[in-house]
């Protein structure tokens, strides 16, 4: 199963690599956008706020919302993207722009990433 994550904080990529060993994980919107072409991927986990920052403006360009813009103007193949920002403003305008440009996108808190992966994933 092909799975990318998206988070700066290195407490959650620790988290997830442990519920996921096989996922490839990033911290930077550039590296995210960088592996997007290079396969199919069947998951893609997606923060809004990187680079230590938060609650950040959704036009800066190291943020989830960058990748968004990505995805949108050069569309990939992912089965599903899940966005699990704590920034509930820039996660829901994110769910909505993937939607729209027709992506089968939720929410998760990443405080119940743990359970979503093992409903979803494992």
């Amino acid at each position: 199963m092909n799975i990318l994550f998206l988070d700066d904080c290195p407490q959650r990529t620790k988290k997830f690599r442990s519920l996921v060993p096989s996922a490839t994980t990033v911290s930077t919107a550039q590296e995210c956008i960088d592996l997007l072409r290079t396969k199919e991927w069947d998951w893609i986990f997606l923060d809004h706020d990187l680079g230590g920052e938060t609650y950040q403006d959704s036009q800066e360009f190291n943020t989830g919302m960058q990748v968004v813009r990505e995805m949108i103007s050069e569309p990939v193949i992912v089965k599903q993207v899940v966005v699990h920002s704590l920034n509930y403003d820039a996660a829901r305008t994110m769910i909505s722009l993937l939607r729209e440009s027709n992506y089968t996108t939720i929410r998760c808190s990443f405080l119940d990433i743990k359970d979503f992966v093992e409903r979803n994933i494992c």
